[in-house]
């Protein structure tokens, strides 16, 4: 339970630093494309951010956009974390039934 906590925060951590940088525009724009690839590898709902665009029409769109993006980077984070302590759990049960 800890481990999927801990992924979730770490998502919703990586998503909202991401958001920052895309909404204040922290990026120089020659590094444009490098960061939007970074930001898709490490933030696939980044993607959302295209739909709304730089300059959203109101603060509900861009409220539920950065609301989406940042839980769904969460639940993805803990989902993985999850997956891989499962992985885990299996390969040390069948290490030490074998020894």
């Amino acid at each position: 339970m800890a481990v999927m906590f801990l992924s979730f925060l770490l998502g919703m951590m990586v998503a909202f630093a991401i958001y920052l940088l895309w909404r204040f525009h922290a990026v120089a724009p020659q590094h444009q494309g490098l960061f939007t690839a970074a930001a898709l590898t490490i933030c696939p709902p980044y993607i959302l951010s295209f739909v709304v665009g730089s300059a959203p029409d109101s603060d509900l769109e861009l409220v539920l956009a950065v609301g989406t993006i940042v839980f769904a980077n969460g639940f993805l984070y803990a989902g993985v974390a999850s997956g891989g302590y499962f992985l885990y759990q299996v390969m040390t049960k069948k290490n030490a039934q074998h020894s």
